[in-house]
């Protein structure tokens, strides 16, 4: 059932899109807008912009945008009325009886399924069934404090114990394949997903269980098993025992391979580990981490592949921005192999020795090479300059190439200029590259029917026709006389310009926040974009009729063989024409 809009109208004037985005991110003030680094996607120049006379927010590099209950459905990963319900306890509102709840049930008993199952878990831990898994954890030289901090348990080896005790505490079996607990074959027999396993549950930063890890202690050659992704759990979005590290007085945290590497720190007074659930480490990740800190170290196995992860997490480290400096463990596979051998002492001090990021990318760069030989040194050079390239740091490039000077005996200027080069064709090869993805995408995008029916520049009509009938309703009938959202080479443009001229014709429409209380979330993006794009044009009512001229006069056919002719920067004026037709 759709939210009263005088409720939804109440809801957005309680929670002004400036004061709550500003309580996620830092917004700089600029004239009219605010900006700021885009919180779902890295960059180094702001291109997420707040507009407060529209209450809605739009990222030029991402395309995100919406309203303040999109902000939050986004950054908080929450459903529609799981995002309203949030800003209304925020200003001290209450949702309206008989509100569509379905989503937010959905969410709510997988949660407690995932609660009660955790429980069950931790029981059989301590029965008889779990005692190869309580001398797993005993042989590992976990405490019972830990334990119990954790909330280990264990899955035992049959098909149904835990299907059985979830239907006793009232769960269905869609519940349970829905959560992730079961899985259904193909004949629709449900079984237990877990199974001979000691059993690490997944605490978001609210404390509630989302997910389970489960270790192996059988036959079974995956040695860990997670939960898929539900509604409640993203894998590339969740960090194990962030929930604890986030909360730690180190400022920092250590990123780890494993739960038990995590859980081993945590017991030698590391209380700032964590570790990715079965994926290498995402943007998504570090996205989240640069919310609570600024610098990560790393702390891989010392193996081949521990060495491939650390060089990925640098790089994606570093592009969110986060300080990241390099623990290399020695004498030990892994952390925990490492204090379980030499204790506490002997990771602190390796802590104490660890390296930035680019010192032991070139450290380990060097010990590949004997300088000494002339080919070995032009190899060394040369992979030194790409590792210099990739800082983003005027100063630690003008520091690191002073130092592979020293080295090589080339002189520094020499090599700021390699590194210049080496940069400049980096970025020329991403932009062939982003040309020609955007070249090939271009009509997924804007969702075209065809390139041989419409002229692509009409997109650019149909979009700021959609922003000017939001900027003036009162024009919204004659512009409607002349053409509706059928006459838009864009399908997803016209249901957008359609809704919009709906809600003017029904009296519901109050601006932008209005459109998006009906619009689906990609819809209240695209409108956002659109908005965004027109937000320094002070449209006249003559111009409705240029744009209208426009798209009705696009019968003239545009081939393929044109459009892939077309470069990047050619299709994007012709679609978005910011600054006039």
């Amino acid at each position: 059932m759709p939210l009263p809009q005088d409720f939804m109208d109440e809801l957005h004037e309680r929670n002004d899109i400036v004061d709550v985005i500003g309580s996620y991110v830092s917004l700089n003030h600029r004239g009219r807008l605010y900006t700021a680094l885009c919180p779902f996607h890295n960059e180094k120049t702001p291109s997420f912009t707040v507009f407060p006379d529209t209450s809605s927010f739009y990222c030029f590099g991402c395309h995100e945008g919406g309203d303040v209950i999109s902000f939050v459905m986004k950054y908080e990963n929450l459903e529609y009325i799981e995002a309203v319900r949030l800003l209304a306890d925020r200003s001290g509102m209450t949702l309206p009886d008989g509100t569509d709840q379905s989503a937010a049930q959905r969410k709510k008993r997988i949660l407690e399924a995932n609660k009660t199952a955790a429980r069950f878990f931790f029981s059989m831990l301590n029965s008889d069934q779990g005692r190869n898994a309580r001398k797993y954890l005993r042989d590992r030289g976990l405490q019972d404090r830990t334990i119990t901090k954790y909330g280990i348990g264990y899955a035992p080896n049959t098909w149904d114990s835990l299907k059985k005790h979830m239907r006793q505490k009232g769960f269905s079996d869609d519940e349970l394949v829905d959560a992730g607990l079961c899985s259904r074959s193909q004949s629709g027999n449900v079984t237990d997903f877990f199974r001979e396993r000691v059993m690490f549950p997944v605490i978001d930063l609210r404390g509630q269980i989302i997910a389970f890890s489960g270790r192996t202690i059988g036959d079974d050659n995956r040695k860990y098993l997670n939960t898929r992704d539900t509604p409640v759990f993203k894998k590339s979005r969740t960090l194990f025992s962030f929930n604890f590290a986030k909360n730690s007085d180190q400022h920092r945290l250590i990123l780890v391979e494993g739960q038990m590497d995590v859980i081993s720190l945590w017991q030698a007074g590391f209380t700032e580990a964590v570790a990715t659930l079965g994926t290498a480490i995402t943007e998504e990740h570090a996205q989240l981490i640069s919310r609570y800190v600024n610098e990560v170290l790393i702390c891989y196995d010392s193996d081949e592949a521990g060495q491939r992860a650390t060089r990925r997490a640098i790089d994606i480290l570093r592009a969110a921005g986060i300080d990241t400096g390099v623990i290399e463990v020695v004498g030990a596979k892994d952390p925990d192999e490492l204090i379980k051998n030499s204790g506490a002492a002997a990771f602190r001090a390796l802590i104490d020795k660890a390296s930035g990021s680019m010192e032991y990318e070139l450290n380990k760069a060097l010990r590949k090479y004997d300088i000494e030989v002339p080919e070995d040194r032009v190899k060394y050079i040369d992979e030194a300059v790409s590792i210099l390239a990739r800082s983003g740091s005027a100063t630690e490039t003008e520091v690191w190439a002073g130092k592979v000077a020293q080295q090589t005996g080339v002189d520094k200027s020499t090599i700021l200029y390699s590194v210049q080069r080496k940069r400049s064709s980096k970025q020329s090869a991403d932009t062939r590259k982003e040309n020609d993805r955007f070249a090939q995408s271009i009509g997924e995008r804007y969702n075209l029917r065809s390139y041989e029916r419409e002229k692509l520049g009409a997109v650019s009509a149909e979009r700021r026709l959609t922003a000017l009938v939001c900027a003036h309703p009162d024009l919204c009938r004659s512009i409607r006389s002349r053409v509706t959202g059928e006459d838009f080479s864009s399908p997803e443009v016209g249901a957008v310009f359609d809704s919009v001229c709906g809600l003017i014709e029904s009296n519901d429409f109050s601006g932008f926040t209005s459109a998006s209380s009906v619009l689906e979330p990609d819809q209240v993006a695209l409108l956002a974009g659109m908005i965004a794009e027109s937000s320094s044009v002070q449209y006249k009512p003559q111009d409705a009729d240029f744009f209208i001229d426009k798209i009705l006069e696009n019968r003239s056919r545009v081939s393929s063989e044109d459009v892939k002719n077309m470069s990047a920067e050619d299709i994007e004026k012709m679609i978005r024409n910011r600054k006039g037709n």
